[in-house]
């Protein structure tokens, strides 16, 4: 039988209820869905680029979806889990977004090359860009001591940026889960226009791809 996956419109239905699954080791507690505002991107053309930026064998030749040049801004979308012993939930982050998500009438799957389009964090970092500055952020993304604090920053606060001369050119987030496949969404408004990208982090799925006591401290 296949794994269902989360729709999209769950995942930004801020304020929402749910019971979480096995095999998490927090199954059977409810947790609320909060949205958490990211920092903003220009996109310099409006190509967006949805990648593991640590990864540079698989970046993307060709933009993923085209969401418009200009100022976008990017958001996760979060649960705080109780643990045993610790005085403090655990903030996780179900979904990563970017674009107006309050202004989406229809989320479908982002299709690329006729498939379901997947991150693939190898690194477990997946970043929002524009592909006119993926010969500028190359250099980074190239440098493993760069990446490395990057990662590390990403691990403490989730979400990050990349700049370049006085601009974010990379908003770079943490997947929980780490390195497997998850599926990302194109948000379109009541005029079919797209305006917004998801990409979900299967916390709130069935059947995760790694176990609770993966998630980082």
């Amino acid at each position: 039988m296949p794994i269902m996956e989360t729709p999209p419109q769950d995942l930004v239905s801020f304020g929402s209820s749910f019971e979480l699954q096995p095999p998490s080791g927090a199954a059977g507690q409810k947790v609320t869905l909060n949205a958490r505002p990211g920092p903003s991107i220009q996109l310099q053309w409006g190509a967006l680029v949805v990648a593991d930026p640590w990864y540079l064998e698989a970046l993307p030749a060709q933009q993923i979806i085209f969401l418009g040049k200009g100022e976008k801004a990017t958001l996760l979308s979060t649960i705080d889990v109780s643990r045993e012993g610790e005085a403090e939930p655990v903030t996780i982050a179900c979904a990563a977004a970017i674009g107006p998500v309050d202004q989406v009438a229809d989320w479908r799957p982002l299709v690329d090359d006729e498939a379901h389009f997947h991150l693939y964090p190898d690194s477990g970092l997946g970043a929002f860009f524009d592909i006119t500055d993926v010969s500028t952020l190359r250099p980074y993304f190239a440098d493993d001591q760069h990446m490395f604090g990057v990662y590390k920053r990403a691990l403490g606060e989730q979400v990050v940026t990349m700049d370049k001369d006085g601009r974010v050119a990379a908003v770079v987030f943490s997947v929980p889960d780490g390195p497997a496949e998850y599926p990302v969404y194109a948000g379109f408004d009541p005029d079919g226009l797209a305006i917004a990208a998801l990409v979900d982090l299967k916390i709130l799925n069935p059947i995760r791809p790694w176990h609770a006591e993966n998630w980082p401290e």
